[in-house]
């Protein structure tokens, strides 16, 4: 088996498998703009495939093979590209993986539907995984479902927390309830607990991933909230400050919001009391400007610091019965890239 330095290298190594998989279960024929088009606009765009690769290399981690961790993990992605066509029309959003986002190419309707679509797709892809797994299958489709399930309660305290107009009435405590839900289980751990069912691993092993991959999750939560201040569209493939445009709460606001005083907490208060279509280019640079000027951004980086030190520390005593390889090196390098990625 070729071997791998960084985490990168790996998702850069594995991501053409996942996605010829997605693609061998796309339809074809008629209705062809729907099914060529529509379904497979984020699809054929591709993504971080961050997700479906934390599966991959858990699998191996505890003595999975590759090629049986290749089905769940194009689920896992093809979940996202899901997820991802309504999250886009929920946040509006008008561009993913740099190109315009498919409720502006299609329609909402059209788009929601293709989504929709997706997700089918996704959980007949997982299906089959279970049956082709020789132990476990019902363990990994049961877990992929509550995976599912958690992300979409994740999403509804997200939405209500945007929903929410005085930012002075939000605590930390609802973030990470928030992001727990729709990021650190979906983006992170759940995953990893997926490879681990699919390599036979124990349920104490599965039961102990949370302990790092909760903290892991946060992290990357965390560094998307930091890349919407300070990317550019170009790299991150989305437009940037699109989270003040949707009102939505994150730790950089939570600690502008303690620290902000007179007019300038005041102003803040103002514009994200507006509605998402009322708010302007200018009150989204305010924001963001406060935002650096408050030291909040910097707040963020390193509660993102100290999650991914927490996570790494916790790693080590959850695998310290496991053998050094490069797998182990990977998986390190994997909670790191949390706080390291710039996209």
């Amino acid at each position: 088996m070729e071997e791998y330095n960084t985490f990168k290298e790996f998702i850069s190594a594995h991501k053409d498998s996942i996605y010829s998989t997605i693609c061998s279960y796309m339809p074809s024929g008629r209705p062809e703009k729907f099914n060529n088009e529509i379904m497979r606009c984020y699809v054929d765009r591709k993504g971080k495939y961050s997700r479906p690769s934390y599966l991959l290399l858990w699998s191996l981690l505890y003595g999975g093979r590759i090629d049986n961790a290749v089905l769940p993990a194009a689920a896992q992605q093809l979940s996202e590209d899901s997820i991802l066509m309504h999250d886009d029309i929920l946040d509006d959003n008008s561009v993913r993986r740099g190109d315009p986002a498919a409720h502006v190419l299609y329609g909402r309707n059209h788009a929601m539907t293709g989504g929709d679509a997706l997700l089918a797709i996704a959980f007949k892809i997982a299906n089959d995984a279970a049956y082709s797994i020789e132990k476990g299958g019902r363990a990994y489709f049961d877990k992929f479902s509550d995976i599912m399930l958690k992300t979409m309660q994740g999403q509804y305290l997200d939405v209500n927390l945007a929903a929410l107009r005085d930012i002075t009435k939000f605590t930390l405590e609802d973030y990470y309830e928030s992001i727990h839900a729709k990021t650190a289980y979906y983006s992170v751990y759940g995953p990893m607990q997926c490879g681990a069912i699919i390599a036979g691993a124990d349920k104490d092993v599965i039961a102990s991933i949370p302990a790092y991959g909760t903290p892991a999750g946060n992290a990357f939560q965390i560094q998307d909230d930091i890349l919407d201040c300070i990317s550019t569209e170009a790299k991150l493939g989305k437009a940037i400050g699109n989270d003040v445009k949707e009102g939505a709460k994150t730790i950089i606001l939570w600690h502008a919001v303690q620290h902000a005083s007179g007019a300038s907490l005041e102003r803040l208060k103002g514009i994200y009391s507006k509605r998402l279509e009322d708010k302007t280019p200018d009150d989204i640079k305010f924001v963001i400007d406060a935002f650096k000027d408050l030291g909040s951004i910097r707040f963020a980086s390193e509660e993102a610091e100290k999650l991914a030190s927490q996570a790494l520390k916790e790693f080590e005593s959850a695998t310290s019965s496991l053998a050094e390889s490069w797998i182990k090196r990977v998986a390190r390098d994997s909670i790191a890239y949390n706080v390291k990625r710039t996209e």
